[in-house]
C-alpha cells in the first residue's frame, strides 16, 4: 500500500497549494497558514519542480492558475473534503461532543453568547467552539458545523432556513434622547449617526438606504461616527455617541431594559436576514439538529418586541 503512494508529493506541499490556489494569492496563503510568503513560494516551486510544469503563472499582483494547476487544485480540494469530512465523523462518533458555530460579530455579541448558557443546560454533553468574522466564509474549508449569516441567503449549503428577516429601527440611548429630541424623520438626519463601515457589495441596510426609504434627504454628514463592525457601534449607542440602525433580535434585550429606545414605532424591513446555515455535503448530526431547533424556539420565545 506504501509503494502505491510513494510518489505523491508531501502532504504539506499540497496544503501549501490548496491555501495559494485558493487565495490566488501567496501572501494570503501565508497569513492562513502562519508561514512567510518566500516559504510558501519555495513549497509551490517545489511542488512544480516535483510535477515537471508550472501551476501557477505568476502576475505583478497576485496569481492566475495555469490548466494543470486547476485540474490540481481540483483534484487537492476533493480530497482534503474527503479526508475532512471522514475525520468529522469519527470524530463525533467518539470523544467529547463538538459544535463549530461560525456567525458575525454582532449577532454573537448580543444575542448568541447571552443564551449560550440555555443551550449548555440543554445539552451539557456538547462543547461549543464559537467563531467570528465579519463577512461569509466557506464553511467547509472552515470546518463549521452550522453557522448563523446575515445576508439574502443566495449561498452554498446543504441547508438554509431563514431565522430573522431584516428588521431595523433608529435607536439610541435614553440619555440622548432626552438631550437630542427626535421629532420626525427629517429630524433625525440632524443628529450625530453611528455607522457600520461600508463593504462591497452592500449586505445590509445603510443610513442612506433608511433615509431613502423614508423619503427624507440624509443631508451633508461631518460629524458622524464610523466603525468597522456592529459590536462597536452598539457599544456607542448605549454610551449615548448618537444613533444607530438597531438590527433585530441583537437590539431586543437592550430595548426591553431600556438600555436603548427606538425612534421610530415602524421598523424597515427587507428580503435579507439572518439564517441558519448547514454546510454542504454534509449529512445529518443530531448535535446540529438540535442546536437548530433551538435557534428557532428561541427566536419564537423573543417575538413580543416592546418597540
Amino acid at each position: 500500500m506504501a509503494r502505491r503512494f510513494s510518489r505523491l508529493p508531501p502532504l504539506n506541499t499540497l496544503l501549501v497549494f490548496e491555501a495559494a490556489g485558493r487565495h490566488l494569492n501567496f501572501s494570503a496563503a501565508a497569513a492562513e497558514l502562519g508561514m512567510t510568503q518566500p516559504a510558501v513560494s519555495h513549497r509551490v516551486s517545489f511542488l512544480e519542480a516535483r510535477l515537471g510544469l508550472p501551476l501557477f503563472r505568476r502576475l505583478h499582483r497576485g496569481v492566475v492558475l495555469t490548466p494543470a494547476g486547476a485540474q490540481l487544485l481540483d483534484a487537492v480540494s476533493q480530497g482534503l473534503t474527503t479526508i475532512h469530512d471522514a475525520a468529522t465523523a469519527l470524530r463525533r462518533h467518539g470523544g467529547p461532543k463538538i459544535l463549530h458555530v461560525f456567525t458575525d460579530y454582532g449577532f454573537a455579541a448580543w444575542w448568541l453568547i447571552p443564551r449560550l448558557g440555555r443551550w449548555s443546560e440543554r445539552a451539557p454533553e456538547v462543547e461549543v467552539q464559537l467563531v467570528t468574522a465579519q463577512r461569509q466564509v466557506d464553511l467547509r474549508q472552515a470546518q463549521a458545523d452550522v453557522a448563523v449569516w446575515f445576508g439574502d441567503g443566495a449561498w452554498r449549503a446543504s441547508r438554509i432556513v431563514q431565522w430573522f428577516p431584516e428588521t431595523v429601527y433608529p435607536v439610541c440611548s435614553p440619555e440622548f434622547a432626552r438631550r437630542h429630541p427626535v421629532p420626525d424623520a427629517a429630524a433625525l438626519g440632524n443628529q450625530r449617526l453611528l455607522h457600520v463601515a461600508d463593504v462591497d457589495p452592500p449586505l445590509w441596510m445603510s443610513w442612506s438606504d433608511w433615509f431613502a426609504a423614508q423619503g427624507v434627504p440624509m443631508g451633508a454628514r461631518t460629524h458622524d461616527l464610523i466603525f468597522n463592525n456592529y459590536q462597536l457601534v452598539l457599544q456607542a449607542a448605549l454610551l449615548g455617541q448618537g444613533i444607530a440602525l438597531g438590527w433585530r433580535p441583537l437590539i431586543d434585550d437592550l430595548v426591553r431594559n431600556r438600555q436603548l429606545i427606538c425612534l421610530s414605532q415602524s421598523p424597515m424591513r427587507t428580503e435579507r436576514g439572518y439564517y441558519i446555515v448547514e454546510p454542504p455535503g454534509r449529512g445529518q448530526d443530531q448535535v446540529v439538529a438540535d442546536f437548530h431547533r433551538w435557534l428557532i424556539e428561541e427566536r419564537a420565545a423573543a417575538a413580543q418586541f416592546p418597540a
